[in-house]
């Protein structure tokens, strides 16, 4: 699980303060959402992908035995250890695709000035950032506007590097 931090979000005297970095409302050309999702049907792909690899490999490996002509005992032992070497490989399997599958989806708020785009904070709370932009953008149409919201903040755990360039981009998360 990624760890947190409170993260403030401040428009004040034509400033977007975002924990410590100040954003002059002058220099945003434009404020967006990006979603960021843990690659899940990657997972679910390489799952697939391995488990029949296993199979493949099990069924070969069985077949092995009875083709050698061992003995009784020696070929059912020989086929439990795969049987067993199969079902934690398996086991692993599973894990590592229930890591991915339980993963959380994370919404980027992304500035952009006149250089390039910066990812300004991340969070679990599509809602929020969908606000926060909204805010942002008003406040550049309000010189007299102001707010202040304190948000749960993932951007050193989720990656703060996103490039994000072109219509319908996702972004991409950097570990």
């Amino acid at each position: 699980m990624a760890k947190s931090v409170v993260t403030d979000v401040i428009v004040s005297r034509r400033v977007l303060w975002i924990g410590a970095e100040a954003y002059p409302l002058s220099n945003i050309a434009r404020a967006t959402t990006v979603k960021v999702e843990p690659p899940r049907r990657q997972a679910i792909g390489r799952f697939v992908k391995s488990v029949v690899t296993l199979a493949i490999l099990a069924v070969a490996a069985v077949a092995a035995t009875t083709a050698a002509d061992l003995p009784t005992g020696d070929r059912e032992t020989y086929e439990t250890g795969v049987a067993v070497a199969a079902l934690v490989l398996l086991g692993l399997f599973v894990l590592q695709l229930s890591g991915v599958l339980l993963r959380k989806t994370y919404y980027a708020l992304v500035i952009e000035t006149a250089g390039s785009p910066n990812t300004a904070l991340v969070t679990t709370d599509r809602a929020l950032v969908h606000d926060l932009v909204r805010m942002i953008m008003e406040a550049i149409d309000n010189p007299q506007a102001s707010f202040h919201q304190q948000v749960t903040n993932y951007i050193g755990q989720v990656g703060d590097n996103f490039k994000v360039f072109g219509s319908g981009n996702v972004g991409k998360v950097g570990k």
